[in-house]
């Protein structure tokens, strides 16, 4: 009965539906493919796009970090070096998403207080952090 009762779980899980994305966000992500990959096309790791309230505001801002970018045929994004990649945060206004900030780093996390931290990896390593101020991100 136990074992029955787990791979139901386990089948539910398989079969939920994805997180649906905003239009906003998917026409931005398909955008930032496209560009990555010259045209040729490309997937995004789901990883890589954060919808998340960055402002404080209750409405769902956006990243999307080049990192998890991987185009047709092989390869990376284009915006990605050596060590770190293009990462784009994006401010709600109404129905659209405005780039707010264009930043180069890797591994990329947002933190889940209320006005988050946006955390990443820069060059060399070094650390570093974003956040809303109420006007801008500093």
């Amino acid at each position: 009965m136990q074992r029955a009762a787990i791979l139901a779980v386990i089948f539910a899980l398989l079969c939920a539906p994805a997180v649906a994305r905003s239009k906003a966000t998917e026409y931005l992500v398909a955008e930032q493919i496209a560009e990555a990959c010259s045209g040729a096309g490309g997937q995004i790791d789901p990883a890589a796009v954060i919808e998340q309230d960055l402002t404080g505001d209750g409405k769902d801002d956006l990243i999307i970090s080049h990192e998890g970018i991987s185009c047709a045929g092989g390869g990376r994004s284009s915006f990605c070096g050596a060590q770190v990649c293009a990462f784009n945060v994006y401010v709600r206004r109404g129905a659209l998403l405005e780039l707010a900030k264009e930043m180069l780093g890797t591994m990329v996390s947002v933190d889940g207080s209320k006005v988050p931290s946006i955390r990443w990896y820069g060059h060399g390593g070094a650390k570093h952090l974003l956040r809303w101020d109420g006007s801008s991100f500093r």
